[in-house]
């Protein structure tokens, strides 16, 4: 079930979780350098211009500095453009993608992958090709900046190590985000 909230709502929302991470931040002597809308909130601003658009207002007036971690091809890379803010176009590695570039509905029984060899290969294809690559085999070309996998994946930390012995394998550089030429 979607909540919706006003736009004044949603500003309040980021600005206020903005401010607990930055406090925390600052608490444990280091800085929030990116913003990635987590969930159903993000699944909403790929879809939705003006969500995607209020987020990204509220990261560039609480520091303009910060990056906003996007999906590729969405309404939220859009925003970041029409705002000028710093954005990293994120692809999922556990995850399965439709033909329009947006990530399978966890409903379906195909919206997952757990297999850290064929993640692996899979990831590697995408950066190779630049593209999102569909369940359905189809190439989407794209920036990719980052790569997600999700924590609550059963074996999600034997794809992350996988993961990275295989990027590494393969000579590419494992950067912090803000790390990134683009960024700097």
């Amino acid at each position: 079930k979607k909540i919706f909230l006003s736009k004044k709502n949603l500003r309040n929302l980021i600005w206020e979780q903005l401010e607990i991470i930055n406090e925390i931040a600052i608490k444990n002597n280091t800085e929030v350098t990116h913003v990635k809308p987590h969930g159903a909130l993000s699944n909403l601003a790929c879809e939705d211009i003006e969500v995607a658009l209020t987020i990204g207002e509220v990261i560039k007036k609480f520091n303009k500095e910060l990056i906003y971690v996007v999906l590729p091809l969405s309404e939220m890379e859009k925003a970041s453009k029409k705002l000028s803010l710093k954005y990293a176009c994120e692809i999922f590695a556990d995850r399965n993608y439709e033909d329009n570039g947006q990530l399978v509905s966890r409903n379906k029984n195909y919206a997952l992958l757990d297999d850290p060899d064929i993640i692996s290969k899979n990831i590697i294809k995408m950066l190779n090709s630049s593209s999102i690559i569909c369940f359905s085999g189809k190439k989407i070309k794209c920036d990719i900046d980052t790569i997600c996998i999700h924590g609550d994946n059963k074996n999600s930390v034997e794809i992350a190590n996988k993961l990275k012995i295989t990027l590494v394998n393969n000579n590419f550089n494992l950067l912090k985000l803000n790390k990134m030429l683009k960024f700097t």
